[in-house]
């Protein structure tokens, strides 16, 4: 019998009396007010239709040569990158959608970052867990690593609209936000505060690199935080 596959990610939501608090710099963790894999959170998921789909990208070569046919010896890939999805086989591990849960008096969100229990969470390679148990080996650069293990929260507003909270991990007794920020299109720097997420901003994550865009070559992030709104 095959061994069962290791959860790597729960559901995340917050309590609407403890609301404010996503705005709290002074808060230490997510922990301190995230409930997870909430029973009553199962049940919204189950009987409505989700307000926004929010994903990762990894950039990747738009194409890669291989000397085997289980393509796995890489000979020789593109300078053009693109942005993909990262999946591994047909299971979407960097995925998730965000529901309004006010009717149970709580407010959904997504976890991003290294830590296994965040929906939204980069890796390098073909398998997560892979990558998680030897991540210097595929990842000698630390492009992943940059990303803190607890690097932000993604949730619905008061508003209804779709936030973000840069958040980062704990370190000697203080927190002060991501080890490296979040970085909206690229350019403008949130570092331990919430920013509304507007339709059509992508948010940087981790380590930059250089790439050759439509002739100009240009440092990009990596790992990108994109959402699109549901039809209802």
């Amino acid at each position: 019998m095959d061994a069962p596959k290791r959860r790597r990610f729960s559901d995340s939501s917050v309590e609407l009396s403890d609301y404010s608090r996503l705005y709290d710099e002074t808060l230490t963790s997510s922990a301190e007010i995230c409930l997870f894999d909430h029973p009553a959170l199962q049940e919204i998921k189950e009987k409505q239709p989700p307000r926004y789909r929010v994903f990762m990208t990894r950039l990747e070569p738009k194409i890669r040569v291989y000397a085997d046919e289980k393509m796995t010896e890489t000979v020789a890939y593109s300078r053009e990158v693109a942005e993909c999805l990262i999946a591994e086989g047909t299971a979407t591990v960097a995925e998730g959608f965000l529901f309004d849960a006010t009717s149970i008096g709580q407010v959904m969100c997504l976890g991003v970052g290294r830590y296994p229990h965040n929906l939204l969470r980069p890796f390098v390679g073909d398998d997560v867990e892979r990558y998680y148990e030897n991540p210097d080996a595929l990842d000698p650069s630390c492009i992943c690593g940059q990303i803190s293990r607890d690097h932000g929260l993604v949730f619905l507003g008061s508003d209804g609209k779709i936030k973000y909270r840069d958040f980062g991990t704990k370190k000697e007794g203080a927190r002060h936000g991501s080890k490296n920020g979040t970085w909206i299109n690229g350019e403008e720097r949130l570092q331990n505060g919430v920013c509304d997420w507007r339709e059509g901003d992508y948010l940087g994550l981790g380590g930059r690199v250089w790439v050759r865009r439509e002739g100009d070559l240009m440092k990009e992030h990596v790992f990108k935080l994109r959402y699109e709104k549901m039809d209802p």
